[in-house]
């Protein structure tokens, strides 16, 4: 009531001052214009006094503000009208390989050899420095490495394949001339020539030979080769198997199947835990003692049973060669000069200097009963033990002098079931 009281008087008091401003001019010389205008600024300030105003708390400004900084995006509406095609796609061609540059051959009329010149930077390079440095590939393939002219012509005179031949003196490679020529003519021996230099990438030792061969491990064919010519010989392998247990170091296996080659010994088993018998400083230690006995390597004490030859398993004896005076204490140990009796095959297990011989040998040695022995060389007041291979060369020859005695092996006496 009071607003429609207020808004008639103001509506009179408007037509007034329209009469008046039309009527007479202003004296005070201000515009019409700006009378005018201030007269609609008062009438908006009345039609503004009817809006009803509330009190507002402090928390619903907040959550107002909130909403409004966090507007949520409108979600984008496809418009099916219309179809764009999209941008064409650039296919970048792969880059192309580049052509191997075929290697050139040399042909050596001195010589009567042919071979290739290498060097670090061919491809071919990578690939057979990887054969010769990654012990896992030459697993894989069977293969070793053998450095040298001496241990060389002795794995070529044994039948081993030589797959590869990399040298880099050429007066080295005029010493092996004639079996080099044989052997890439019947198998393909591949030879490459490399600076002397570069030949130290490849190299494990400090200085090396000039020579470097691939070869792949002796054969079935190759051994039985070597026991005819042992046979022709009279040399035939003796009834013996030496079993290696943990012998951690290269030159003292080498030396130990040098040993064996030489009495020679039916068969080396390389149990778990030993070194490699085939690392390049085993096979220099055994001077090509690896080329000429049957070496079976990585052999677990439960399998080693399997390794005895089927007609000589049920008179077997088992010799178990100790240096440890705190083990010999302790078992019913004799000197090896006191062996009286040899089986139809004889075992001899052999420990390393520093670990000397495991349980599990022993365990082995008690499923033969009375016949396993653990027997020791005697040694002068002070010296504790001989070098492996010393000690194994004098447990063997004292073996292989029993075993030419007449009656010197035990026979098992079987009833006849009639």
């Amino acid at each position: 009531m009071f607003y429609n009281i207020l808004k008639r008087t103001f509506q009179s008091n408007l037509r007034h001052v329209n009469n008046f401003n039309v009527l007479r001019p202003s004296s005070s010389g201000v515009p019409r214009n700006d009378i005018t205008d201030a007269l609609d600024i008062e009438a908006n300030l009345f039609e503004n006094s009817a809006i009803k105003h509330e009190p507002v708390s402090t928390r619903e400004v907040l959550r107002k503000n909130r909403h409004k900084g966090t507007a949520k995006p409108q979600r984008k509406v496809k418009d099916q009208s219309v179809s764009v095609a999209p941008p064409p796609k650039f296919s970048i061609p792969p880059a192309a390989r580049p052509t191997p540059v075929p290697l050139s051959v040399i042909k050596d009329s001195e010589l009567n050899l042919e071979f290739v010149r290498l060097t670090l930077q061919d491809p071919l390079t990578s690939t057979l420095l990887t054969t010769v440095r990654s012990r896992k590939r030459r697993d894989k393939n069977r293969q070793i490495i053998i450095e040298g002219r001496r241990l060389i012509k002795e794995g070529l005179q044994c039948g081993l394949k030589m797959s590869s031949l990399i040298f880099s003196q050429k007066d080295q490679l005029a010493l092996l001339k004639e079996e080099v020529a044989q052997a890439q003519l019947e198998t393909g021996t591949k030879i490459y020539k490399v600076p002397q230099h570069d030949l130290k990438t490849w190299s494990s030792l400090v200085t090396p030979p000039g020579l470097l061969a691939v070869f792949d491990r002796p054969s079935e064919k190759g051994l039985e080769k070597n026991l005819a010519e042992q046979q022709r010989q009279a040399t035939q392998p003796l009834p013996i198997t030496v079993v290696c247990d943990n012998i951690r170091e290269p030159n003292n296996l080498g030396s130990i199947i040098r040993t064996c080659a030489a009495l020679p010994c039916s068969q080396v088993v390389v149990t778990r835990g030993c070194c490699d018998p085939w690392e390049s400083k085993a096979l220099r230690g055994g001077c090509g003692g690896q080329f000429r006995v049957p070496i079976l390597d990585d052999v677990s004490w439960e399998e080693l049973s399997m390794t005895i030859p089927a007609d000589s398993a049920d008179n077997c004896h088992v010799f178990i060669a100790e240096s440890n005076k705190q083990k010999l204490a302790n078992r019913q140990a004799i000197d090896y000069a006191d062996i009286a009796q040899i089986g139809s095959h004889n075992l001899l297990i052999i420990g390393g200097e520093s670990h000397g011989v495991s349980e599990e040998a022993y365990n082995f040695m008690n499923l033969v009963g009375g016949k396993g022995k653990c027997v020791y060389i005697p040694l002068a007041a002070g010296i504790d033990s001989l070098n492996v291979a010393s000690a194994l060369t004098l447990l063997l020859f004292e073996l292989r002098r029993k075993l030419n005695q007449p009656g010197s092996q035990s026979i098992d006496v079987k009833e006849n079931p009639e």
